[in-house]
């Protein structure tokens, strides 16, 4: 079992949605207004002198390869993106217990 978390600028929020959802992810949490300092491109604190924001996506795999499958689909998103502060940041770590009883 895995658990995939997906953090981006607000600005790629939709299509990076409609990328998840088209690819049969129906099973996903949104986190918006999350501030954040990247790697890459500019900090998103949403203050005067560093506007904007993150969202975070959350998103529980049963199936280990899904999940890998899921994360090449991201690195290809970050192959189009415009600029750094569109790049998407991703990982994935092993869940000891996952269930919807």
């Amino acid at each position: 079992m895995k658990m995939v978390y997906i953090t981006c600028n607000v600005s790629v929020r939709e299509p990076l949605v409609k990328l998840l959802e088209n690819n049969n992810i129906k099973d996903y949490q949104v986190v918006e207004q999350v501030i954040a300092k990247n790697i890459k491109g500019d900090p998103r604190l949403n203050t005067s002198v560093w506007p904007g924001h993150n969202t975070s996506i959350f998103i529980q795999f049963s199936n280990n390869n899904r999940a890998k499958e899921i994360m090449q689909i991201v690195r290809e998103f970050n192959q189009k993106a415009f600029n750094e502060n569109e790049l998407v940041t991703a990982c994935s770590w092993t869940l000891d217990d996952y269930f919807y009883e």
